[in-house]
């Protein structure tokens, strides 16, 4: 379950393409690049098994999603709340700390993003019984409408 935790907060940067501030509405493709994990005390094979693996998804972003604002998306649970959060002038900079069962993630990004396109860094620190940090690069594309 925290492997998935830290998965889904590398994927952060992917909804914040869905917003009214000049990213257009429609099917996107995105690939999550893992460029280092830490996992003090933890076992390397799995630190191992993990760096340099590319997830690529696709995601809809409606009009209607992209009304409701950014950070309704980004939320990946409820324990999750912002601590910093911008997006303008082409540049996004976020922090969200997201609680789950004993663990604490922090997930902070930065990066860049025109309407169609997007290139965001990020890096995810999970403190509790196995503690870990994720590096990790998404660039996404605008493939057209959705379908």
């Amino acid at each position: 379950m925290l492997r998935t935790t830290v998965l889904m907060l590398a994927f952060v940067p992917v909804a914040a393409m869905a917003q009214p501030a000049g990213v257009e509405p429609g099917q996107w493709e995105i690939a999550v690049t893992v460029n280092e994990v830490d996992m003090p005390g933890g076992p390397a094979f799995v630190a191992k098994m993990m760096t340099g693996k590319t997830t690529k998804v696709k995601h809809c972003i409606s009009p209607e999603d992209a009304a409701r604002g950014p950070q309704d998306l980004l939320k990946s649970g409820k324990g999750c709340v912002f601590t910093r959060y911008s997006m303008a002038g082409g540049k996004l900079n976020s922090e969200m700390v997201c609680k789950q069962g004993g663990s604490t993630t922090t997930a902070v990004s930065a990066g860049s993003f025109t309407p169609v396109s997007f290139t965001v860094t990020g890096r995810s620190t999970v403190s509790g019984d196995m503690p870990m940090t994720m590096r990790s690069t998404s660039v996404g594309r605008r493939l057209g409408a959705c379908k």
